[in-house]
């Protein structure tokens, strides 16, 4: 899998590029562009102020001003706005890449720490505002920095004590601003647990639609959905308050800003320092640094508010690259597939605060039908799931020998995903064996549109599509939990004959309630007052 990284560090905020340089250059040149236009205003009031303009010179530097204002407009479009937010909107999308990425490439005991909730917010506001966040970063506030400091070169063109006061003026803004942005970022990290918590409520909800509604039971699923959203609300609230705050502080202060610069324009043009020109000219110069001034602003709140987004991709990247364990039990050995001794558990905890599954050996040989019985919640399926390499191996106290073509193996399991679309996008790439298909009997599956409905796809036709799957895999192994469940006697029947077919050119391990496959497996074990143990 690829992933989303540099210098071997996960979603790095800054990634200095001559793209993202021309990017800031791009964001920098609306400002530049209108500080030259406020150059050329004060030039128009001062040739006016002294009378020595002709008709033609004032047009003419009306003329030039028009056009690099329109330049500054275009500019703040074309560079300043949407190529920015074209580089926004790739960096999200490719962040939200990586995630999905990880999410698959993660060992199964990683992914279990987390609800639906969790991956959620990691693959959608997570990912999108680290995407955000780092554009900003390296194009925004970058290009921002190099409009103040063009700016702050402007106005010592016109008197040094300006730059003084615009700095002072920057620093102001900067203090009033600091409280709210880190109380706006504090509630936003704090608000996160509820947010997953709530996103996992509407995961819930969406997925279990129709059970709540066989159950009749709408008012638990509601009262559920309401706790979960008053909890999110309050924080949601708070957070939105202090957004706001640190959203209009910035516009209420800006005129005492002006006014304070206009006084000490005023005050040089009183002495004879500077021309009339100049304080307009001054005046617009402060003007345009308002919008920098704010955009670094915006940024430290968004790094602020942001930086959560940044710890939880940064963790969703370390546990994807968390080694799984099954990566040291391969085996070099031609006449196994796989060996697992010692003790399952289902939960992490042992002796009496624990859940015992099985004791016991379990082996296959290549090209063997091996069958495996117990009643349902004995472990049956958690000992495929071993074989895969689909578990958690701190759930096994004991031994596992396991040879790579078992951890690669085609596997039967459930629930068996369903692709809205045809039967060929349903094989999830893969071309249907014609035999299995002829088994298994599909029936009008090959023309009907399909939808993961109840009323599209019944259990029977979700059964054989995830055979179908399985049995069309080109893998030497193939691991089938339950595969006679939800079929007709004669499909039953077909699909048995089929598995005993192959024997010598597959491996196959069924679980099986039955024993329709008994007369054919090489092996048959059974979980049986928490032992597993081969029976034949």
């Amino acid at each position: 899998m690829t992933r989303r990284t540099s210098g071997g560090k996960a979603y790095p905020l800054f990634r200095p590029s001559v793209h993202n340089l021309m990017l800031a250059l791009g964001v920098a040149s609306g400002t530049v562009l209108s500080a030259g236009a406020a150059y050329l205003l004060g030039a128009i009031v001062d040739g006016l102020a002294s009378g020595g303009l002709t008709l033609g010179e004032i047009v003419a530097r009306l003329t030039t001003f028009l056009g690099v204002s329109l330049a500054a407009a275009l500019a703040k479009f074309a560079l300043d706005d949407w190529l920015p937010l074209k580089a926004n909107l790739r960096a999200e999308v490719e962040a939200s890449d990586g995630a999905i990425d990880q999410l698959l490439a993660m060992p199964q005991r990683a992914f279990e720490r987390h609800d639906a909730g969790h991956f959620l917010n990691v693959v959608n506001a997570a990912a999108f505002g680290y995407g955000a966040m780092a554009v900003y970063l390296n194009v925004n506030a970058v290009g921002y920095a190099i409009a103040v400091v063009a700016l702050l070169g402007c106005a010592t063109a016109i008197d040094v004590l300006l730059v003084l006061v615009f700095l002072c003026g920057l620093a102001v803004y900067f203090a009033v601003n600091w409280g709210p942005m880190h109380s706006a970022g504090r509630l936003l990290m704090e608000m996160m647990p509820a947010s997953e918590a709530w996103q996992e409520e509407v995961r819930r909800l969406v997925e279990e639609k129709r059970a709540a509604n066989a159950g009749a039971a709408e008012e638990f699923y509601l009262q559920r959905f309401e706790g979960s959203t008053n909890e999110y609300r309050a924080f949601l609230r708070r957070h939105r308050l202090a957004d706001t705050v640190q959203a209009t502080l910035p516009a209420a202060i800006s005129p005492a800003l002006q006014v304070a610069v206009l006084a000490v324009c005023v005050a040089l043009w009183s002495a004879g320092q500077v021309s009339l020109g100049s304080v307009v000219a001054a005046w617009q110069l402060f003007s345009l640094l308002q919008t920098p001034m704010a955009g670094i602003c915006s940024f430290v709140s968004f790094y602020v508010a942001s930086r959560p987004n940044v710890v939880l991709l940064r963790e969703h990247a370390g546990e994807a690259g968390e080694p799984s364990g099954f990566e040291a039990l391969s085996t070099g050995e031609k006449d196994l597939v796989a060996r697992v001794e010692g003790t399952l558990w289902a939960t992490p905890a042992r002796g009496e605060d624990g859940k015992r599954l099985w004791a016991g050996e379990f082996e296959v040989r290549p090209g063997e039908l091996v069958v495996v019985k117990g009643a349902n919640g004995t472990g049956k399926s958690r000992l495929l799931d071993l074989v895969r390499g689909l578990s958690d191996l701190a759930d096994l106290d004991g031994e596992a020998v396991l040879a790579p073509e078992a951890l690669d193996a085609a596997y039967l399991t459930y629930p068996v995903p369903v692709v809205t679309g045809s039967l060929a996008e349903n094989l999830l790439g893969r071309e249907a064996d014609p035999e299995a298909a002829r088994v298994l009997d599909l029936g009008d599956l090959t023309e009907r549109a399909i939808t993961d409905q109840p009323l599209n796809l019944s259990l029977g036709e979700r059964q054989k599509l995830g055979l179908l799957r399985a049995l069309s895999r080109p893998e030497p192994v193939v691991l089938l939990d339950e595969p006679l469940a939800n079929l007709d006697a004669g499909v039953r029947a077909r699909l048995c004959d089929h598995l005993a077919g192959l024997r010598g050119r597959k491996t196959v391990v069924a679980i099986m309630h039955s024993g329709e496959l008994d007369a054919a497996a090489d092996r048959i074990y059974e979980v049986r007052d928490g032992r597993l143990s081969r029976v034949c």
